[in-house]
């Protein structure tokens, strides 16, 4: 029988799952800051042992880097690994907020990580500004906590998203290929639709696109081929249903319009990367 736990007791119990979820490896903040900068503000040349990440939220300034200038305005990103040299002054035309945090990856505080061979950098204006100043605020909202390991786990989570976010990023600039609202409809119609053999062809035929166009403009979006997609869709809802519903293998197979369950097993393990049987707490019966 399940033993229900007090706020406070509850609280100490999860602090305990997330100090044995912990890996030694873990991003590790030595500052963040969230401050409008004086006109004095200048940095001179020095070399970093953390990694540093800068989100400027008004102003203007220039970091100078391997003696090359960038200019960082409203909205802009820079990733500085450790032992990048550079120095940085400000536009004094306007005030200068900015979001700067130094992290490293490795087991505490006292221990960083092995140094990056080449020190490498890049800076970029994200289209989505408002996003990039929620993530940074979160990093330094996450920072300014009481220690703990709560804190411990928050900050790094924060970290990995704002990572994340800006590798996305990056890569949808370097595709450069707006999402057709078409395509986007598409999507929206193989998820709201995971049980439905609908063809590419029919699938286009919505769209108003030609199935060649489309499936093109499908993969450099999503990353995947239609076909693929739809049968990840299939068998994510597959699983759902296996995993909360009383229906047997055979029962979710056939609805989904599968010839048998033999063929179903097959791709679902193909996907899934384990049986349906092994899904959930399920026996596996057919």
């Amino acid at each position: 029988m399940s033993k229900s736990l007090l706020p406070h007791i509850a609280s100490t119990f999860l602090d305990a799952l997330l100090s044995s979820a912990l890996g030694e490896d873990m991003f590790r903040i030595y500052s963040c800051y969230n401050v409008t900068v004086p006109s004095s503000w200048r940095i001179e040349e020095r070399v970093l042992e953390e990694i540093h990440v800068l989100y400027v939220k008004s102003g203007c300034l220039t970091y100078l880097i391997n003696g090359t200038p960038h200019q960082l305005t409203a909205g802009s990103l820079l990733f500085l690994s450790d032992g990048t040299v550079h120095s940085a002054y400000r536009d004094l035309k306007e005030p200068l907020s900015i979001l700067p945090v130094r992290f490293t990856l490795g087991i505490d505080e006292q221990k960083y990580a092995a140094k990056t061979e080449v020190p490498y950098h890049f800076s970029f204006r994200p289209r989505d500004t408002a996003k990039f100043s929620v993530l940074f605020e979160t990093i330094h909202r996450y920072y300014t906590l009481t220690p703990s390991i709560r804190r411990t786990v928050l900050c790094h989570a924060a970290i990995c998203q704002t990572l994340a976010e800006m590798s996305q990023e990056l890569e949808l600039m370097r595709q450069d290929t707006p999402i057709h609202p078409a395509i986007q409809h598409i999507k929206a119609y193989i998820d709201s639709h995971p049980a439905e053999r609908v063809t590419v062809q029919d699938l286009a035929g919505l769209s108003g696109l030609t199935s060649k166009y489309c499936s093109k403009l499908f993969q450099q979006i999503y990353g995947l081929p239609i076909k693929t997609y739809q049968i990840k869709a299939r068998i994510d809802y597959a699983r759902y249903l296996l995993e909360h519903s009383r229906q047997s293998i055979k029962e979710v197979s056939f609805q989904l319009g599968y010839s048998d369950p033999f063929t179903f097993s097959k791709q679902y393990k193909s996907v899934m990367g384990v049986s349906p049987s092994k899904t959930g707490l399920r026996s596996g019966n057919f």
